[in-house]
Formats: structure tokens, sequence, C-alpha cells
């Protein structure tokens, strides 16, 4: 078996199996040393194109300082589930490259009505939908999948901050 790097271990925990709840099968593609090893900036272009949803997970914000508690880890794997719920009732998620994104629901024509959409805008190798929960769209690798977490929340300290979601490019 070829090995692993930092990052594919941390895809591998972070996509892991039953993460999405019943029924969902999650699958992830390992990178080599030498791919991990040469560091990747992606452009605007890397982005543009559809996306499909391949899994989520929960992880603590990385401004938490102390251990987790576990009713904070319950509620957080609750929303996530209702979070992958909506995500997962779209046909895939559209980004183009004239700075617009539109998440498709089943069976919409390509040029239908915008169910869910807006703009967004790239800034330091990430792109990040105009949202106000304001989630930002990471790619580590070179034709890798897409890595989507939360750096605004609409309230309080919520649970948004926990949420990771990936995507694979679907064309």
């Amino acid at each position: 078996m070829q090995n692993l790097t930092k990052v594919a271990c941390a895809a591998a925990l972070l996509f892991a199996p039953g993460t999405m709840g019943p029924g969902n099968i999650l699958s992830v593609a390992y990178i080599s040393s030498a791919q991990a090893q040469e560091e990747y900036l992606p452009t605007e272009k890397d982005f543009v194109g559809k996306w499909k949803l391949n899994g989520g997970a929960i992880r603590p914000p990385r401004d938490t300082t102390d251990a987790p508690t576990p009713e904070q880890e319950a509620a957080a794997t609750e929303f996530q589930q209702t979070v992958t719920a909506f995500y997962g009732a779209f046909d895939y998620l559209e980004i183009t490259a004239d700075g617009r994104y539109n998440f498709h629901q089943p069976g919409d024509p390509t040029s239908g009505t915008c169910v869910w959409c807006g703009t967004w805008s790239f800034s330091k190798s990430s792109l990040w939908l105009k949202l106000e929960t304001t989630p930002r769209l990471d790619i580590y690798a070179k034709d890798g999948d897409m890595q989507m977490t939360y750096t605004a929340e609409p309230d309080e300290k919520s649970k948004y901050a926990w949420l990771v979601f990936g995507w694979t490019k679907a064309e």
C-alpha cells in the first residue's frame, strides 16, 4: 500500500464511513506523498464547474481551546445530519466563471429558475459563497475534491463552525 500523507490521513478521518447518516456511502480518494508535498494553490477556474456532495463530518472549531463536551459533539452531529440532508436534496452545486453559484434541484433544467443561488468571491486561494454563513471552499490538490467549511455564523457561536462538507467534481 502506498504511503499515505497527513493530508490523505486527515481526509480519511474527516470523511470516515458513517458520517453522513444511515444508507449513505462515502469514499475517499488517496493522494501520493509526492502529490501532497507539492504545494497547490488553486485559482478561481479550479472551482468552476458542477460539484456533487460526497460526504460530511463534524470537527471542533479551530479556536476551541478545551476538549469538546459530549453534549457539544452530539448537538453538532445532529445539526450536521440536518444540513447534510439539505445539501443532499440538490442534484449539484454549479459554480460559474462569471461569479455566480447555484444549487440545482433534481430535475431542474440547466437554465432553470435560480432556487438557491448567489454570487461568490475569490480570496487567499479560497472561493467564498456570499451567504450569511460565509461558506469557504478550498481545493488542496490539483484535480482534487473541494472542502466546504464555514467562517461566519448568523447568530451566536453556533454549530455551523463544526461542519465540514466534501464535494467532488461532477463533470
